[in-house]
């Protein structure tokens, strides 16, 4: 399959340039020019999108700003504009599919402490896809954008659409740097290993269904999200667990 990767200069980016590169064929698509090969591209600018995406088959779509704390107008540009022109691109460009970075923090609202990074341990929940959108900053709210722009192009433009909701994944394959911080609950249930990560992925490159929600985290012990929905749907049954790092 020939696949597009949007971002491919990030974190993510890079563990699934190498972990993907096997299967199918990866053209890396990055903000500025690369040491590796790639093609630069501002997703937020319509008029440079134009032709971008010629003769792929899917689209990961990880580009955009990550930060909890993003401002307004970064959100609007790299997250909301930037995701909507790239739906756009993949219809023109006969793209079947695209895999779209959204994340936990969508629903994170519900389960917050006192910044997008800390859990509030004194509410214990089990949250659900269906469950309504309660997003943590801007930054959720605009992956929840994103999301429901990919419903608009799966129905009415016949993209196949796969919306990742996104734990926790650092530069390390391992939660413990956490640990002692005020984030350790938070990571400790979010926690995405990058064997999980990659599974994820190619199942969602795998997956045919018009549009497909789900959760990617690992499978760990203290998660709040109920996994069965995306277990079925996705095909994504993730292996590990943040608790077997910290031996509690």
């Amino acid at each position: 399959m020939k696949v597009g990767i949007t971002g491919a200069e990030g974190r993510i980016g890079g563990y699934l340039r190498a972990g993907l590169a096997d299967a199918h064929e990866i053209s890396p698509f990055t903000l500025t020019p690369q040491q590796f090969e790639s093609t630069a591209v501002d997703i937020s600018d319509a008029n440079a999108m134009n032709g971008v995406f010629a003769g792929l088959d899917a689209v990961i779509h990880l580009a955009g700003d990550p930060s909890p704390a993003g401002s307004w107008e970064s959100m609007l540009n790299n997250n909301i504009i930037g995701t909507f022109n790239v739906l756009e691109e993949s219809r023109r460009a006969g793209v079947k599919k695209v895999v779209f970075a959204s994340t936990n923090h969508t629903q994170h609202g519900e389960t917050m402490g006192a910044s997008p990074e800390i859990l509030d341990v004194s509410n214990p929940v089990m949250l659900r896809l269906g469950d309504y959108f309660n997003p943590s900053s801007i930054y959720g709210a605009s992956k929840a954008t994103g999301e429901i722009y990919g419903r608009l192009f799966a129905r009415h433009h016949n993209v196949q659409f796969v919306a990742m909701r996104i734990g926790a994944i650092g530069n390390e394959d391992s939660p413990i740097r956490s640990a002692g911080t005020p984030s350790e609950d938070y990571v400790r249930a979010m926690f995405l290993s990058r064997g999980d990560l990659l599974t994820a992925f190619q199942k969602a490159l795998e997956v045919d269904r018009d549009f497909t929600l789900a959760y990617v985290i690992s499978n760990n012990g203290r998660r709040i999200f109920d996994m069965r929905e995306t277990n079925e749907a996705l095909g994504f049954y993730p292996q590990d667990d943040a608790e077997t790092f910290f031996g509690s």
